[in-house]
């Protein structure tokens, strides 16, 4: 049990890190943060989402490999995949109205939304 709420605290913290970094009033923002990154090199930015591979660890490396837990490590490939596309896309100069029409102002329950769903799906995932 106390190792369960050590990995939950690490999740946390892990997670309040990647809300901080990618701090912003707007997603266009958000994204502006995200190809900083991307433009020092693909290893650097994906070294700036450490809850990826935090999932891995915990799916592979300590067996909490339930439907949840596995959920959690697509929908941060898939999260990390598309905001790459969209990236590859700025560095084209193609635009972005085509997938996003309106700049979406991110308020404080956007903003931490992760924080609060993934270290509890994590949770359900150990029961």
């Amino acid at each position: 049990m106390e190792n369960l709420i050590l990995l939950f605290i690490v999740f946390v913290a892990l997670e309040a890190y990647e809300a901080y970094w990618q701090k912003s009033n707007t997603f266009f923002g958000l994204i502006e943060k995200n190809f900083y990154f991307y433009k020092k090199g693909i290893f650097t930015y994906l070294s700036m989402n450490p809850t990826f591979f935090y999932a891995i660890f915990l799916i592979f490396g300590m067996g909490y490999d339930g439907f949840w837990m596995l959920s959690i490590f697509v929908l941060k490939f898939i999260d990390i995949l598309f905001r790459i596309y969209m990236m590859q896309k700025i560095e084209k100069n193609e635009d972005l109205e085509i997938l996003l029409s309106d700049d979406i102002k991110m308020n404080l329950f956007l903003r931490y939304f992760n924080i609060l769903v993934y270290p509890s799906l994590f949770l359900i995932s150990t029961f």
